[in-house]
């Protein structure tokens, strides 16, 4: 019994000289962090049929207090992609999609004190989504109203963290660029899978 009491406190000495820095660190980090981001992009239901994977970059700003599990986040990405192939007059072409969004997102993150952690984004934003073909001097863009969410996991390192997440975007009538109807018209819908970096 002596014995099992020594080691549980022994145990409990080294969780604690383990996770005091991570503690403390966080108690005096800035409420303020900003980061950078990249990866790839899926395009989802329709989407898909014209447009392949492609590549995202983005840049976000974090506010939040230490140890508190909610916080908000405002990021700004930039998506590329390639048209697939069609048929058009006897050749073949493609179109190529650019979308840059800005989103406000709210963040709440499990077990806000582990250096190791699992978390939840959504938000809304603003999506410009341009469309260019250069061989029928096609090149119409519109802005958009969407909707985002997602699951994420950060690891905090000394005073910094790296993360991976995955988000699902819903552009509303995403899919009517120029000067098309966008009365009728479908969502565009991508997941842009993203590893990144805070500080």
């Amino acid at each position: 019994m002596k014995r099992t009491a020594i080691n549980a406190a022994v145990l409990g000495l080294v969780l604690s000289a383990a996770f005091a820095p991570v503690s403390a660190q966080a108690i005096v980090s800035s409420p303020i962090r900003f980061g950078i981001m990249g990866g790839a992009t899926s395009p989802l239901g329709t989407f898909s049929d014209v447009a392949k994977t492609g590549w995202n970059a983005g840049v976000l700003m974090n506010i939040g207090v230490p140890l508190v599990p909610v916080s908000f986040r405002i990021d700004g990405q930039w998506q590329q992609l390639q048209g697939k192939n069609f048929n058009e007059g006897g050749g073949i072409s493609h179109n190529d999609w650019r979308i840059i969004d800005g989103t406000a997102n709210v963040v709440y993150t499990f077990g806000a004190a582990l250096p190791a952690k699992f978390y939840l984004i959504g938000g809304a934003g603003v999506y410009k989504v341009r469309v260019k073909n250069d061989d029928f001097d096609l090149n119409a863009s519109s802005t958009k109203f969407g909707l985002n969410g997602g699951v994420g996991f950060k690891f905090q390192l000394t005073g910094f963290s790296t993360f991976i997440e995955a988000r699902y975007h819903n552009v509303i009538h995403g899919t009517a660029v120029g000067d098309v109807n966008d009365n009728h018209a479908e969502s565009l819908q991508f997941v842009p899978i993203s590893v990144g970096i805070t500080f």
